[in-house]
């Protein structure tokens, strides 16, 4: 009877041990998730020393035209404000939307789409019924890892970079979301079946006309366009693939 106790005790203690090797091995093994330094590919904008709020304003609109049937997916019209040199100049002082708050529940990012504009914050909220962990983390344009965090803590970040923007969480591989960062308040959504846009209260000066594509299947559009005070600038964008 001793010798089958003594033995029942060495298997327990063989057990215990080789659980607890395991749980190290995997905590050295296991991938962490805590957050790292930014990577960031995006585009940094500067502002500049003028406001939005003090400017002589016009409006942008016009068609869009597709040599192909399109995707039924948004597809961006944004516009960069252009320095002496026709290049990126400073884009202005302006009032970055309110925060886009970010649902997690039954593991989908909701909204699963949305166009941001530089300096406007994000927060993501695990707002799950149940005691479920998140991850989220960014590639793209703008590359970031925010951590695990648990049922009904939340991350934010502020986007302070122009660029597309894929969302991740890693610890549930179908659940993702994709953003575009505008560099400044000038821009448009061409939903589904639109073929015409409008961006009204455009800052006077010379621009360069954009498009983005959540599902990129045409070569995106870009042309000079010049916005004057109280008037409005016609432009015909052509999607071709």
């Amino acid at each position: 009877m001793r010798r089958l106790t003594l033995k029942a005790g060495l298997v327990l203690a063989l057990m215990a041990l080789t659980v607890g090797v395991t749980a190290v091995i995997k905590a050295q093994f296991a991938p962490t998730h805590d957050p790292i330094p930014s990577v960031v590919n995006g585009t940094a904008y500067k502002d500049g020393d003028w406001k939005w709020s003090e400017a002589k304003t016009g409006t942008v609109k016009g068609s869009v035209t597709f040599s192909a049937r399109r995707p039924r997916q948004p597809v961006v019209i944004f516009l960069v404000k252009l320095g002496a040199d026709d290049k990126p100049g400073d884009q202005g002082v302006y009032d970055a939307p309110g925060t886009l708050s970010v649902s997690q529940k039954g593991a989908k990012f909701e909204p699963s789409f949305a166009v941001l504009v530089r300096k406007q914050k994000v927060k993501f909220l695990n707002d799950e019924k149940d005691e479920i962990s998140h991850n989220v983390y960014f590639l793209g344009d703008i590359e970031e890892d925010l951590g695990i965090f648990d049922q009904g803590e939340s991350r934010e970040h502020d986007f302070d970079e122009a660029g597309e923007v894929s969302v991740h969480c890693s610890i549930h591989k179908r659940m993702d979301a994709k953003f575009y960062v505008a560099p400044n308040p000038a821009y448009a959504i061409l939903e589904m079946d639109d073929t015409s846009f409008e961006i009204t209260n455009v800052p006077a000066g010379k621009y360069k006309l954009h498009t983005w594509q959540k599902q990129k299947r045409f070569k995106d559009f870009e042309t000079t366009v010049e916005v004057s005070d109280g008037k409005t600038t016609d432009v015909t964008v052509e999607m071709k693939r």
